[in-house]
């Protein structure tokens, strides 16, 4: 089988199951009396995401939400480089911040909520608070495993070359550890999209606007049912587009670059 079919295969398949489980969906529906309010048709659900997109504000809210992510992500990725740097060289850092890394790492976005609206309000700047927070210890905890699991040799060469402190850390370190990073990055790219949602579903919308978290909001405030399972078809797709097509992609790329196939 060529790679192209190989690629291709697991796209067909669950595509299959995808129209398997809207059968169900529409089964379900035509078996029982249960409200169109709780278990809207499916061409009702398509016809309110057409309507979102073409009358509404869904794209601008798209845009916002991958917008707010990438920069907070920019900054957490930033913060775990500074941290992951100073634990490498200092003991005395490396411990305090292994202690931080172990007590924020488990703490949930939506259990720093009520302290984040107390800081920093509600809105976009709060938003982002929440998304750095979710983003910057899975990145940080990979990063770190990346550096600790680089092979010795690398760092002597380096040093033979003349590189010291951040010239080492930025030619040698982050390079090697580059598949940690993506493994990170796509950690951190689904506890950002979560933490987006519940966010602005708690602190309103962002920008006037708003994000995909206050669409979904906005359809269970006016009891629209078709919009509000449109709205989650899109959270559901956005987050299976940029899982298989960019993150796959890239452990693809860097698994051919780094000698893994």
């Amino acid at each position: 089988m060529s790679h192209r079919g190989a690629v291709h295969r697991p796209i067909l398949v669950r595509l299959a199951w995808v129209a398997v489980f809207v059968s169900l969906w529409e089964f379900l529906r035509w078996a029982t009396s249960i409200s169109p309010l709780l278990l809207p048709a499916v061409p009702s659900i398509l016809g309110a995401l057409a309507t979102a997109f073409i009358e509404g504000d869904l794209l601008r809210q798209l845009a916002l939400s991958f917008g707010v992510i990438a920069a907070a992500t920019a900054v957490a990725l930033v913060l775990a480089l500074v941290l992951v740097l100073a634990s490498a060289l200092s003991p005395l850092a490396a411990s305090g911040i292994d202690t931080l890394n172990a007590l924020l790492h488990p703490l949930p976005a939506i259990a720093v909520l009520p302290v984040v609206i107390v800081w920093f309000g509600t809105g976009t700047p709060a938003v982002f608070v929440v998304i750095v927070h979710s983003v910057l210890w899975p990145l940080f905890t990979n990063i770190r495993a990346g550096y600790r699991s680089l092979p010795r040799t690398y760092l002597l060469v380096g040093r033979n070359l003349g590189l010291r402190g951040i010239r080492l850390f930025t030619r040698v370190i982050v390079p090697a550890a580059l598949p940690h990073v993506v493994s990170g990055l796509r950690v951190a790219w689904a506890r950002a999209w979560r933490a987006l949602i519940s966010a602005e579903m708690v602190f309103g919308a962002m920008a006037g606007v708003g994000g995909i978290g206050w669409f979904l909001f906005t359809q269970r405030v006016f009891m629209n049912g078709p919009g509000l399972f449109a709205g989650i078809a899109v959270v559901m797709v956005v987050g299976v587009v940029v899982e298989e097509g960019l993150f796959s992609v890239l452990d693809r790329r860097i698994a051919v670059r780094w000698g893994e196939t």
